[in-house]
């Protein structure tokens, strides 16, 4: 449940940090925790091992070897006194020390500045130098740069960062080949030794220098279990770290992490030589050219790191507010989700308080038990296909395994190892399944704890004679454990893979075996019924045609698949032509509900009202592209008569108030950021002169987007109030209203829609600052808010346009806000969702007219699935846009007895949800409705349990049996 200002909180906090683990699934993804020189003491370090900490890393550049050993062995005796607690020999902790490699950073604050911290204001001009004279005298004036060799390719205009972004300088001057001046664009304050980004400079410096080199002694001498190199930019420097480590006695894994472009334009070369990646976001966002494509380039490196089996982790904005202020902050939740879902792993920097690491830490598990799961279903032949084909032996006996494992439905499977190499491999081909790998030799259960999926286990029973005795004994204490953690429970069958005889050089030996075991009380109830997640998807899907042209099947198709709405380019295409296109989807509804023996298939049908968006006209000669050159002139103009004829030097935008609009200097986007202009001069009421600062390809009636300007267009046109007539009149449910800037703009939409009985949903568009400032206004009179990124991040100044993660946290979170109950209608919505949560009911019934109490409900967020019940078509189609709410058409002749009719909604939702698996026998489910006909809201809460099974027979009724 929420709690406080949703815009800084999603949920409970004390519920993540709080929650029990006994009732939750083993977490698989791994973290790496990095520790600062000066932070730990022996207490902390018990602390983390206590909840589960399995890899820690350590930045020892700027310590002594003195205080590097006392880290080490602070973690020895800390991991000690943890197994004397829980009475094992051996518990596994991987350590990593980090290599800073080619990372540039600042010198030391002068000795004048009393404060521990620097303040650049915005607009000051600094110098930047690599003269080593300063590399102690940083101040306002002057900072030092620890790159002699890069500093030489920055050229005016060349953008500079300080933290991570937390400061932005621009570079306007070079002095000589050892300094330039910069000027302050973003202020803020800097300590010593921060780290320094360049935005879309190659850099220069040399790979591995005197330092680096001597941590790497450091590591070889004390056996570390992992490297982790920063800043790789060519595989050699990964091979040549590995042929200076490795010796017959150690052979420490090496993780690269990319932070800058020539790291991801070598990356495939990068992640054969590396045995991990880290994608350090921090950096890579303030070195790369297109800080735009971030998300893009995660999804990218994870599903290549997937492929190759190579664990992938990512650094940055990771819950950075809990681990400095203990608060749980929503901006980073999202982000934790889609990288739970993705395989990828966390590595934790940046705290100041170990209390806020623990509570950082306790969050992310918690994330990870509840989504893991989520991200188990995958399509073994896919996979299979996508690796290369079994070379030997072993590969196929790993193969086999991974289909056994996927027929038999097995999740953990088990294996005696040495290397690890096998347990790895399978990891990559059978990423559903829990491997339990048990074996003697720490340091491997250590390394092992980099991988998704692998559970490491150090077996430190005394050895059998026998051979065979002890591979049964070791399997038999990886079932143990897996009794003990939840990962198996009685009556499951889990795959063994290991080897047929002590001569045999790889697993070559599958078995299947069932858990027999009652080792307590709560796992040796047989009649336990084992649940399988929720498999509904909650999230809504919307889908543009523009199109007049697509097919009946296609439509069908997309129906099929599971889209929520169907959303029209009403400005593309003819009165005709939509009129058809909604025929063609209403004709595909009954199509399907004839096919899967449903009353109605409810997909909604949404308009889109252009407002003030720009497009660019149509090229001249029926060309398909012009390509504009960096530095070339052209003319944007308005004039109607330019519309078919754009050309590389007239290209024609579709504003009448361009010239108002877009000041000089003012920087515009065309087909989101594919080319930039800048305007330098207003020629005439229609036209101004605009200079290219990024070529690129200009296309047909391409999206233009004025960054920092206002639109002075009406709110709403006369030709959108003619489309939200078309909306009325051929009854489609919802209207999206792009450039929403002002609330005024939906009350004018509302007064010409007037008092109708049937009204469409209205959403507004948030696509500019002015229409972010005024949200509050704009979600109080909407229905509904879309944040069009594919606007508002080319319509955003400079500052703003680097937080769009943020916005759409902030946005996100006010419009989940949890108003106060005003009335019993919604006093009555609280309690049904509070007692849906305390009973951990399965979904929640509701038997509705207008669907207003489901969205009541969903302001509250239950944690279950609400199943709606009506008998009008435009409410089901509406509420099947709405997250976690399955829509249903009841089409049986009403009861004249309303206590009976509900009876029957009720049973008919019940019966549905048993017979999609979303329910099963004796669980908890939650009745939400009116109490008579003349209740006003619905003002009856029941709790109920499934008294019914899924169907498995055919039934007929006695007529049809005669």
């Amino acid at each position: 449940m929420l709690k406080g200002d949703p815009s800084s909180l999603l949920f409970d906090q004390k519920e993540v940090i709080l929650r029990s683990k006994s009732d939750e699934p083993y977490r698989l993804t791994p973290f790496i925790v990095t520790f600062c020189e000066g932070t730990l003491t022996y207490i902390d370090i018990k602390t983390f091992i206590e909840i589960g900490l399995k890899i820690v890393r350590f930045t020892m550049s700027r310590v002594t070897t003195t205080d590097k050993l006392k880290m080490l062995a602070m973690l020895d005796d800390a991991v000690k006194s943890y197994c004397e607690k829980y009475n094992v020999t051996a518990w596994p902790i991987a350590i990593s020390v980090d290599i800073p490699n080619a990372c540039i950073r600042t010198g030391l604050l002068s000795e004048e500045i009393n404060d521990a911290h620097l303040i650049l204001k915005e607009n000051m001009i600094i110098e930047l130098t690599s003269n080593a004279n300063y590399k102690t005298k940083c101040d306002s004036k002057r900072i030092y740069m620890d790159d002699p060799y890069t500093v030489k390719k920055i050229t005016p205009g060349t953008e500079i960062s300080i933290r991570f972004g937390q400061i932005v300088l621009i570079c306007t001057e070079l002095i000589d080949s050892e300094t330039i001046v910069c000027k302050v664009i973003r202020g803020g304050t800097m300590g010593s030794e921060a780290f320094v980004c360049i935005r879309g400079i190659k850099l220069e410096r040399p790979p591995l220098l005197e330092t680096d080199m001597e941590l790497l002694m450091f590591a070889r001498k004390f056996k570390v279990d992992i490297v982790t190199l920063n800043s790789i930019r060519y595989a050699r420097t990964v091979k040549r770290t590995r042929e200076f480590l490795k010796s017959e006695a150690y052979n420490p894994l090496i993780i690269s992490t990319i932070c800058e472009q020539e790291g991801l334009d070598n990356f495939d070369e990068i992640l054969k030589a590396s045995d991990a990646i880290i994608l350090a976001r921090e950096f890579l966002a303030s070195n790369i050219v297109n800080k735009h494509q971030m998300i893009a380039i995660q999804l990218k490196l994870s599903a290549k790191c997937h492929q190759m089996g190579k664990p992938f982790f990512i650094s940055g904005n990771i819950l950075e507010d809990t681990m400095l202020k203990g608060v749980i902050s929503n901006c980073d939740l999202n982000d934790i989700t889609n990288a739970v879902l993705q395989g990828a792993g966390f590595v934790l920097k940046n705290y100041k308080d170990p209390t806020n690491l623990v509570k950082t830490i306790n969050i992310l598990d918690s994330v990870c038990r509840a989504v893991e799961p989520l991200s188990k279903t995958n399509d073994f032949w896919r996979l299979s296909n996508e690796f290369k084909i079994p070379v030997n032996a072993a590969e196929a006996s790993i193969l086999a395994c991974a289909l056994m494992a996927q027929q038999t439905q097995s999740l953990v499977v088990i294996i005696p190892t040495v290397t690890g190499r096998t347990a790895v491999h399978l990891s990559r081909v059978a990423p559903q399944a829990i491997i339990l790998t048990v074996s003697t030799n720490p340091v491997i259960a250590r390394q092992l704890q980099l991988y998704r999926g692998i559970v490491a286990i150090i077996y430190d029973n005394k050895p059998l004679s026998d051979w065979y005795d002890e591979m049964s004994a070791r399997v038999q204490f990886a079932v143990r454990f897996g009794i003990k953690h939840d990962l198996l429970k009685y009556g499951c069958t889990y795959i063994c893979l290991k080897k047929s005889t002590p001569t045999s050089s790889f697993c070559d030996n599958i078995s299947l075996w069932k858990v027999v075991t009652e080792e307590t009380e709560k796992h040796s109830k047989t009649e336990v019924i084992f649940r399988s997640p929720f498999e509904h998807r909650r999230s809504p899907i919307f889908v543009t045609l523009s199109n007049p042209n697509t097919t009946l099947v296609d439509i069908q198709k997309l129906m099929e698949a599971g889209i929520n709405l169907i959303r029209f380019k009403m400005s593309h295409i003819t009165k005709e032509d939509k009129i058809q296109l909604l025929a063609k989807v209403d004709k595909a509804a009954k199509m399907l509900s004839q096919k899967h023996g449903t009353s109605d298939w409810p997909v909604a049908t949404a308009v889109e009202l252009k407002t003030c968006i720009m497009k660019t006209g149509i090229l001249q000669n029926q060309q398909e592209y012009l390509h504009l050159k960096e530095g070339t002139t052209v003319t944007l103009t308005c004039d109607v008569e330019d519309y078919n004829a754009c050309t590389n030097q007239y290209i024609f935008v579709d504003n009448p108030y361009l010239t108002t609009d877009v000041n000089v200097e003012a920087e515009i986007s065309i087909d989101q950021d594919e080319i930039i202009l800048q305007c330098k001069m207003v020629l005439n009421e229609k036209s101004m002169k605009c200079i290219v600062t990024k070529s690129g390809k200009l296309g047909n009636l391409c999206q233009v987007c004025i960054r920092g300007g206002q639109h002075t267009q009406p709110y709403v046109t006369q030709k959108d109030l003619r489309i939200v007539q078309f909306a009325m009149e051929y009854q489609v449910d919802m209207i999206i209203v792009n450039y929403s800037r002002h609330a005024d703009s939906i009350k004018k939409i509302k007064e010409f829609i007037g008092c109708k009985i049937k009204k469409p949903i209205i959403i507004a568009g948030i696509c500019t600052r002015e229409g972010l400032e005024n949200i509050d206004g704009l979600i109080r009179e909407s229905d509904g808010i879309m944040l069009s990124r594919e606007y508002l991040a080319y319509e955003l100044t400079g500052a703003l346009s680097y937080k769009m993660n943020q916005i759409q946290k902030f946005v996100g979170a006010k419009c989940l806000k949890l108003k106060i109950p005003t009335n019993a209608a919604e006093a009555a919505a609280l309690a049904c969702v509070a007692l849906a949560n305390h009973t951990n009911a399965g979904a929640i019934i509701l038997p509705t007219v207008s669907g207003r109490t489901a969205k009541s409900l969903l302001w509250i967020r239950p944690n279950c699935v609400v199943i709606t019940v009506s008998n009008k078509t435009s409410t089901i189609r509406l509420l099947s846009t709405y997250r976690c709410v399955v829509s249903l058409m009841y089409n049986d002749t009403p009861h004249t007895n309303w206590s009976i009719e509900m009876e029957r909604r009720t049973n008919f939702a019940l019966e549905h949800a048993v017979k999609k698996g979303w329910l099963r026998f004796k669980d908890i489910y939650i009745i939400l409705q009116k109490y008579s006909d003349v209740s006003s809201f619905c003002d009856v809460i029941k709790v109920s349990s499934v008294n019914i099974y899924k169907k498995t027979m055919v039934e007929c009724d006695d007529y049809e049996a005669i």
